[in-house]
C-alpha cells in the first residue's frame, strides 16, 4: 500500500459523506486525479471543486496541486507490451514532470550498477592513447554521440565524427590500428555502426560500444563494452532514458580523461573563452 493511500485509509473513519466521496474515487483509481482538473474531479465524485481542495488540505497537504505531486510520485509507470512510456493519456504537466523526476533518478541509480569499472578503464585508456578516436551514432544515439565529439574536440583530441552515415561509413576506411571506434548504440543493432565496426575490425582498430545490457552483434565485435540499464523498449515515443544514459557516459568518460590533464586543458580553455567573449553582446 503507497504512503499516500495508507493515509487515506488511515483517516477514512474521520471523513465526512463528502470527503468519503473523493477517498472513494481515489482508491478505486488513482490516475483520475493526475489526468483530470478540479472541475472534473468534482463532476466524477459528485461532490465540487472546491470540496476536492478541502479535501486535500484536510490530509495535509498545501492544495490540490501538492497532492497531485504526492499523487505522481506513487503511481507504477504502466509500459504498453510494446511501446515504451512513463506517461499515460491526459497526464497534466505538473504529473509528468514527477513521473520523468522519478523515472530518471532510478536510471541513474540502475546506470551505476551497470557499468562494469574495469570497462570503464580500459576504454578510457584506448581513447586516450588513440591518435585519432572516431565517432558513430544514428538517432537518438546520434545525439549522445555528437555530444561526445564536443566535448573531446573542445579538450585538443583529433576527433571525427560524421552525422552523414554515407560519408561516415566512407570515413571508416581510413581508420587505423592507432586509432578507436567509439559507438552510441542503444539497441546494438543499428546497421550503420555495424558497418562501421567491421571495417574498423578489418583495419584492427579498437572498438568501444556504448550499449544495453543485452546479446547484440555489436557487442559480439567490439573490444570494451559500457552497459546501460535495459529499462527502454526500442519503440517508444521519444529515448528518454536511454538518452540519458547515454548521455552521462558521454560526460563520465570525458571527464576521466580530462582528469589528469586539467591544468593543461584550463589554459586552453582561457583561451577559447578570450576568442569567443567577442561574440557575445556586450551591456
Amino acid at each position: 500500500m503507497s504512503n499516500l493511500t495508507s493515509k487515506i485509509s488511515n483517516a477514512y473513519p474521520t471523513f465526512n459523506k463528502t470527503s468519503a466521496l473523493i477517498a472513494d474515487t481515489y482508491l478505486k483509481n488513482p490516475s483520475i486525479f493526475l489526468s483530470k482538473n478540479i472541475k472534473e474531479l468534482g463532476d466524477i465524485t459528485k461532490t465540487s471543486g472546491a470540496s476536492v481542495i478541502r479535501f486535500c488540505k484536510n490530509l495535509g497537504f498545501k492544495g490540490f496541486k501538492d497532492f497531485q505531486i504526492a499523487c505522481a510520485q506513487e503511481q507504477p509507470v504502466k509500459i504498453n507490451n510494446q511501446i515504451e512510456t512513463i506517461i499515460t493519456e491526459n497526464d497534466n504537466p505538473t504529473s509528468v514532470l514527477f513521473k520523468l523526476q522519478t523515472s530518471l533518478s532510478k536510471n541513474l541509480v540502475d546506470l551505476g550498477r551497470s557499468i562494469d569499472h574495469e570497462e570503464l578503464n580500459q576504454a578510457v585508456e584506448l581513447i586516450d592513447k588513440a591518435r585519432v578516436v572516431f565517432i558513430a551514432g544514428e538517432g537518438a544515439s546520434g545525439l549522445a554521440a555528437e555530444d561526445f565529439f564536443d566535448k573531446l574536440f573542445r579538450s585538443g583530441k583529433e576527433v571525427i565524427f560524421i552525422r552523414s552515415s554515407h560519408i561516415a561509413l566512407e570515413g571508416i576506411t581510413n581508420i587505423t590500428k592507432n586509432d578507436v571506434l567509439i559507438i552510441f548504440s542503444y539497441s546494438g543493432m543499428t546497421q550503420e555502426p555495424l558497418l562501421m565496426a567491421k571495417q574498423a575490425r578489418k583495419n584492427y582498430a579498437k572498438i568501444v560500444l556504448i550499449t544495453r545490457e543485452k546479446k547484440s552483434p555489436l557487442r559480439q565485435i567490439s573490444d570494451v563494452v559500457i552497459s546501460l540499464p535495459t529499462n527502454e523498449k526500442l519503440l517508444r515515443f521519444g529515448a528518454v532514458n536511454s538518452l540519458f544514459s547515454e548521455m552521462f557516459v558521454s560526460s563520465l568518460l570525458y571527464l576521466s580523461l580530462i582528469s589528469p590533464k586539467l591544468n593543461e586543458l584550463k589554459e586552453k580553455m582561457e583561451i577559447t573563452q578570450k576568442l569567443t567573449d567577442y561574440l557575445k553582446i556586450k551591456n
